[in-house]
């Protein structure tokens, strides 16, 4: 059977159809409806194609008849509104445990984050990356519960449940049906308070990060990055990235519990919750499961110096037959806390902050040298970095590194013009309100406060911000805290094709894998 298909749809009688029965009839309307629709879609717009139908022919199609209305122009896009966050409750709890709530009652969902306020800074500089471990052996069993059985029991409650660790922060968070709220609360003070760091778990837990490692040493990003920050920091805790082999195979049971009682405390801890519960709620429960949890004195880091640069610096990372390279390009730049942050943000966006920005639209779309090029500023509550980068072809490399200090000398030397500078602030704040669309979003940054010392109303003026930089305060910023001449130059690759064009940039140190020098070349020219 063939269906004359028009432009116009029309109805077809029930009654015509009898003898189909339901089921027949039923898929005879669905195919006249997807058939007429196939032509209203690519008929129309098409002057008289034809379309196909059920049985592989094409069926005649008329044109539908244009109208005389003229066509409207879309309205202009207004101008970006504020997302008011949600009230953020702030109440404490007597073992100095500092809670923060965000009522959402949109869906029947909460989640639960608790944060302490010491990451990778506190580990012991013979133990680097030991704060990451323990928030990982968090999540394998309890002195109770075995880490099948805490697994199951999370899986039932039909929940899920993350930790990790960064820099300056430690988290374990939960989330789940907000009718499951007093289980996962419980479940998550069990986790924190009463871990139990088994041998075997941790064994295993020994054995997964080594592999990880091997797997990870053979990737030049990776190598490029702990490199990096070794050098831009120094003996500042910031210059560790990742624990190391050693490490795992010295690391004890005695160093987890140790580095666990002296940072896991309610006086060093912020529990976020966001979701469809109230204040009654989640004080009676909270009160409840964390009743006997004391207060103890935590250890204060000490921050070494960071190194001061005074010059370019050009370190060569031999990987010899590599037929890429990968660069990155670095000066330690603000803190998060800064008043220049947000500047500084919508500077580097207009520099190499999306696909739409310069470093791209030059390196990639114009120049064909890398699929491409980014920068990006790091939030840490001390001094965080800059950084561009990009892969580019091994015989790529000098004209790449050329064209990146091509923009970096730009963005500190000249204004932005005003359009680049205001498509660079709508991007930014139609981009904000992407993070701030599920209750773990909202919960990670309602942390950032605390973890960032910013005030609760920080994200409430937040687009608004962004859209008042002006270019003076952009340029200034880029100034203050971009600097290409006194930048670290890490590049990743062969050696032996790209170190020697590279000394127009300054001298270049030749190093393998573990930092080590293998050769010095003095430079040729200071651009």
């Amino acid at each position: 059977m063939i269906f004359r298909a028009t432009g116009v749809a029309s109805a077809t009688p029930i009654e015509a159809h009898d003898g189909l029965g339901l089921h027949g009839l039923g898929l005879l309307l669905l195919a006249s409806s997807i058939l007429t629709g196939m032509v209203a879609v690519g008929g129309a717009g098409c002057g008289g194609a034809t379309a196909p139908v059920a049985d592989g022919t094409e069926a005649e199609s008329q044109p539908v008849a244009e109208t005389s209305r003229p066509r409207e122009e879309p309205p202009a896009s207004g101008p970006a509104r504020d997302i008011a966050f949600p009230p953020i409750q702030r109440f404490q709890m007597e073992s100095g445990l500092e809670v923060r709530l965000v009522e959402r009652r949109q869906l029947p969902v909460v989640y639960a984050r608790l944060v302490f306020f010491s990451g990778s800074e506190t580990d012991p500089e013979h133990l680097p990356g030991l704060s990451n471990l323990v928030a990982q052996m968090l999540e394998e069993g309890t002195r109770s519960k075995s880490s099948a059985e805490l697994a199951e029991e999370i899986e039932y409650l039909g929940a899920d449940m993350q930790s990790g660790s960064d820099e300056e922060s430690l988290y374990v968070g939960v989330q789940g049906l907000s009718e499951h709220f007093e289980t996962m609360i419980e479940l998550l003070a069990e986790i924190v308070t009463q871990p139990a760091f088994e041998e075997d778990e941790l064994a295993k837990l020994k054995r997964r990060e080594l592999d990880r490692l091997k797997l990870m040493s053979a990737r030049p990003n990776y190598l490029a990055r702990r490199i990096l920050y070794q050098r831009l920091y120094g003996t500042h805790p910031y210059g560790h990235v990742d624990t190391n082999t050693e490490v795992l195979r010295r690391l004890a049971r005695e160093d987890l519990v140790t580095w666990h009682e002296a940072h896991i405390a309610p006086n060093n801890a912020t529990l976020v919750v966001v979701g469809d519960v109230d204040r009654a709620r989640v004080e009676r429960n909270v009160g409840q499961v964390f009743e006997l949890w004391q207060p103890t004195s935590v250890p204060q880091t000490q921050y070494p110096q960071t190194p001061q640069r005074t010059e370019r610096e050009l370190v060569v990372v031999d990987r010899p037959g590599s037929v890429q390279t990968t660069i990155m390009i670095a000066n330690l730049a603000v803190e998060r806390g800064h008043e220049d942050w947000v500047p500084l943000m919508v500077s580097n966006q207009v520099l190499g902050g999306s696909a739409a920005s310069r470093l791209f639209m030059d390196l990639r779309e114009e120049r064909g040298l890398t699929y491409g090029a980014y920068s990006n500023i790091a939030e840490r509550v001390k001094v965080g970095p800059f950084l561009a980068y990009a892969q580019v072809e091994t015989s790529k490399t000098f004209e790449a590194v050329g064209a990146f200090f091509e923009h970096l000398e730009r963005i500190t030397t000249e204004a932005v013009p005003e359009e680049e500078l205001e498509r660079a602030a709508q991007y930014l704040s139609n981009s904000f309100p992407l993070e701030i669309d599920t209750p773990a979003k909202i919960a990670s940054m309602v942390s950032d406060l605390r973890v960032f010392e910013l005030p609760d109303g920080y994200w409430d003026g937040f687009r608004s911000s962004i859209a008042s930089v002006m270019t003076e305060e952009a340029l200034a910023a880029a100034q203050a805290h971009i600097h290409p001449r006194q930048s670290l130059v890490l590049l990743v690759g062969d050696a032996g094709r790209i170190a020697e064009p590279l000394r127009r940039f300054g001298e270049v140190q030749v190093v393998n894998a573990d930092d080590e020098v293998l050769q010095t070349l003095p430079p040729l020219a200071i651009p």
